[in-house]
């Protein structure tokens, strides 16, 4: 279908050819339409339940102090952690060390944080508290650590190996079958994942797993005790096309694995591996980093030493993707909290928040958390809940944006937020943010601030604009002005390849029934648009004939 009138590049320069008069010179304008557009997916909403709990693994954020489980400790009772003031000198940080009994166990490369070991026994809270009274100490605090629960708390339904796309709902709820048109990834693209570590020769993730390190036991070995980090890095990157398990979002990609847990197979992470890891991740490379975990809760502060760590990898260039947490609470998690962090919270099949997902101010986007299907180990696969897997499917995004050609951290969170699908509340709001994420709007540079909308008619082959043209603010609300008196449906389009032809691949939608403008402002219409699948005449006529 033609839009009569506009060019492939403009609606204001000289048009094509028209199969549909203009209107005449002279026609009087009348009035204005205020409303709120949606760029949706294609996704017709699932039947399926959304499961009453994520678990644990699949609770999707690795627990610190004051979360961590019941018996459980809330950080290491042999060290502390430890940065001195710039002046102290190495003889005066020796002399102090040893004045308190303890030992440096190593320093955390680059970020001048002493690793301490305390004696047996010794309270580290309160050997926090005196390295904190000497003046050559700049910051010290314990070594706290997180959880994710074991493989017995789960509830790991594990799947044949055989082809299971069609358990992944979480593919077309999010447009990737679209997306994969422009771009299917690419293995010049890293993303890490700090977490309990990657089954690496997991047959459907072999050949997108890179080296990695293991900052618990000090080797390049990851292997995963837990199963969270596996289950992560197949969202972001199974092997797909391969006639086996699932498809990962990047059908090519570098996935980096950090591992920061201990060996339990409780999933223990410790802050020291955390930071490590992410600045080894900044260091080596990585252009995205996963991090499903969190540190504290509601009442708890930004951590110091990982503030630290967030801005080293952020001045790098690192897009930092974080889960919301699962408490079902109107907090966010930290690190998702942080404003250089993208945060994100997770959803069901049917659209709708999962009950436990946390929300709140400042969270940027939805993704699918809810029974996801993924990589596990000993070469298998399990279905997990949580907004640990909501946040790798972000991750998963931003590397096919990066492999596309966007760069830097901000235009890929700002290219998240204006291709979003709206949920929930029109606009942002605090429990979807601004909306699931969409990624065939977003690999094709479809801002909804750049989208055409317009009140006109149309014959079945071409539209006929009976306004002038405008463009959505972000989160979609719309003003259109200078439309004819008359009975017309408002149009909104986004030429996706600036052919000024509305054909396979563009959003386009209309109103279903049409408006009438009889004086002053019409307010409260709402539009819908989608990707235009097959040929564009054929689906305008059809269209036209509701």
């Amino acid at each position: 279908m033609l839009v009569s009138g506009c060019s492939s590049a403009s609606f204001g320069e000289p048009y094509q050819p028209p199969l549909a008069p203009d209107p005449q010179p002279g026609v009087h304008t009348y009035g204005k339409v205020l409303g709120h557009v949606v760029m949706e997916t294609a996704y017709n909403v699932s039947g399926l339940s959304i499961s009453d709990g994520p678990g644990v693994v699949v609770q999707g954020t690795t627990r610190t102090k004051p979360l961590a489980p019941a018996g459980c400790r809330d950080y290491r009772d042999s060290d502390i952690l430890v940065s001195f003031r710039e002046n102290a000198s190495s003889e005066e940080i020796e002399n102090l060390v040893g004045s308190q009994g303890c030992h440096v166990k190593r320093v955390i490369e680059g970020a001048g944080i002493y690793v301490i070991g305390i004696s047996e026994g010794r309270d580290p809270v309160r050997a926090v508290e005196d390295f904190k009274s000497n003046s050559l100490v700049r910051h010290a605090q314990p070594n706290w650590v997180g959880r994710v629960t074991d493989i017995n708390d789960i509830g790991v339904s594990l799947i044949p190996n055989d082809p299971n796309l069609s358990r992944q709902w979480a593919i077309d709820a999010m447009g990737l079958r679209h997306a994969w048109d422009k771009t299917r990834g690419s293995s010049g693209v890293t993303v890490a994942v700090i977490d309990t570590g990657v089954q690496v020769n997991h047959p459907d993730l072999v050949g997108n797993i890179i080296s990695g390190y293991d900052f618990y036991n000090r080797t390049s070995y990851v292997t995963d005790h837990n199963g969270h980090g596996t289950h992560i890095a197949g969202i972001i990157g199974a092997a797909t096309n391969n006639g086996l398990g699932i498809a990962g979002i990047n059908w090519s990609v570098s996935i980096m694995p950090l591992k920061a847990a201990d060996d339990s197979g409780g999933g223990y992470l410790s802050l020291s591996e955390i930071i490590e890891a992410l600045r080894y991740a900044a260091d080596h490379g990585a252009d995205v980093v996963n991090m499903s975990f969190q540190i504290g809760d509601a009442s708890s502060g930004e951590d110091f030493f990982m503030e630290e760590a967030i801005e080293y990898a952020y001045n790098k260039g690192v897009t930092m993707i974080a889960a919301a947490g699962n408490e079902g609470q109107g907090w966010l998690a930290y690190p998702a909290r942080h404003s250089k962090v993208i945060a994100v919270g997770a959803i069901g099949p049917d659209l709708n928040r999962a009950s436990w997902s946390n929300y709140g101010n400042h969270i940027d986007v939805v993704a699918p958390g809810d029974s996801i299907v993924s990589t596990w180990p000993m070469n298998t696969f399990a279905s997990a809940s949580g907004t640990s897997m909501a946040a790798p499917q972000v991750a998963g995004v931003a590397a096919l944006l990066i492999s596309s050609g966007v760069r830097g951290p901000e235009n890929i969170r700002q290219i998240l937020h204006e291709t979003a699908m709206d949920l929930g509340t029109a606009g942002y709001d605090d429990v979807y943010g601004w909306g699931l994420v969409n990624a065939h709007a977003a690999v094709n540079g479809a801002l909804i601030t750049e989208m055409k909308i317009f009140a006109g008619d149309d014959d079945g082959v071409s539209v006929t604009p009976r306004s002038e043209m405008t463009s959505p603010a972000a989160g979609g609300f719309f003003e259109i002005r200078d439309v004819e008196k008359g009975s017309w449906h408002v149009y909104g389009w986004t030429d996706i390849n600036k052919n000024g032809v509305i054909d396979e691949g563009d959003y386009f939608g209309r109103t279903s029934s049409k408006i009438t403008l009889t004086g002053g402002v019409l307010t409260g219409i709402e539009l819908r648009v989608r990707p235009n699948i097959g040929a564009g005449i054929t689906m305008i006529s059809k269209l036209a004939e509701d």
